[in-house]
């Protein structure tokens, strides 16, 4: 999968002091989806057991990842056919269950 962007996830955990800690789960999280070759959201399920999806009434969907045992969130929009993962966003729980994210897509 290309993953677009490494930047984004660095920016998050580097912001924070207290994050830089969790900087290999999003490190880790990067290397094995870049190396996955997903078709569907089973395929992403079975890589990230945490993992849910959200449909909005535009047709998009959001995968989300639960990073560093369940703190932090990588927002997701997959494209399957084109093998890329865009990160629309990356937060705590706290700021993920305000679901402001959610006005992204």
């Amino acid at each position: 999968m290309n993953v677009i962007s490494r930047k984004k996830l660095r920016d998050f955990y580097d912001a924070v002091p207290s994050r830089k800690r969790h900087g290999v789960a999003f490190d880790n999280w990067l290397r094995i989806t870049r190396k996955a070759c997903w078709q569907n959201f089973q395929d992403v399920k079975a890589t990230f057991g945490q993992t849910d999806v959200a449909t909005f009434d535009s047709g998009r969907t959001a995968t989300i990842f639960d990073i560093g045992g369940n703190k932090y969130r990588i927002v997701t929009h997959i494209d399957y056919a084109r093998q890329t993962v865009l990160i629309v966003a990356v937060m705590d729980h706290k700021e993920y269950d305000k679901n402001l994210w959610k006005k992204l897509f």
